[in-house]
């Protein structure tokens, strides 16, 4: 009898790995510790512009050693007849990454949000395979020089 059970156990076991194993594989979430959260705020290129964004990472299916980067915004708000007639708010995003083979490195990116919530942007960074410390902070887009808002998003990342 125990023979009997562990046999269909295996078979069922066996059935059951095989009927889910079976889909198309997509973007998948990386596993990650993060030491300051998703979301955070920041300041814009002109009219007083402010909003909060939310930072997601995943990895693209069938390629390795590449964070996907998704900015999600909150809504973004003005002050005056400037943002009247240009709702947008543009802000500069540095992706920082160290590993192995890179000790704080940068990839920039501008993006522009309007009021509307739900905005997206989206970017790759090649970080490598590995354990990767990686954050995402916001910088003042209209500065000569690279002036920090926010922390943003910090924490360490496992890539495939």
């Amino acid at each position: 009898m125990k023979k009997f059970l562990a046999v269909a156990a295996t078979v069922c076991a066996a059935i059951m790995l095989s009927a889910g194993g079976v889909g198309v594989s997509s973007a998948a979430p990386i596993p990650q510790v993060s030491t300051t959260g998703n979301d955070f705020g920041m300041f814009g290129d002109h009219s007083f512009c402010r909003g909060s964004v939310r930072v997601t990472l995943d990895a693209p299916e069938k390629t390795r050693g590449i964070v996907r980067v998704t900015v999600r915004s909150h809504g973004f708000t003005g002050e005056g007849a400037s943002w009247k007639r240009n709702p947008k708010c543009r802000i500069k995003f540095a992706s920082i990454y160290t590993r192995a083979r890179a000790y704080y490195a940068y990839k920039w990116n501008t993006v522009s949000f309007g009021p509307r919530r739900g905005e997206t942007k989206t970017w790759d960074v090649h970080t490598g395979s590995g354990l990767v410390g990686f954050t995402v902070s916001a910088y003042s887009a209209n500065s000569p020089v690279a002036v920090p808002q926010s922390y943003g998003y910090g924490g360490y990342l496992l890539v495939s």
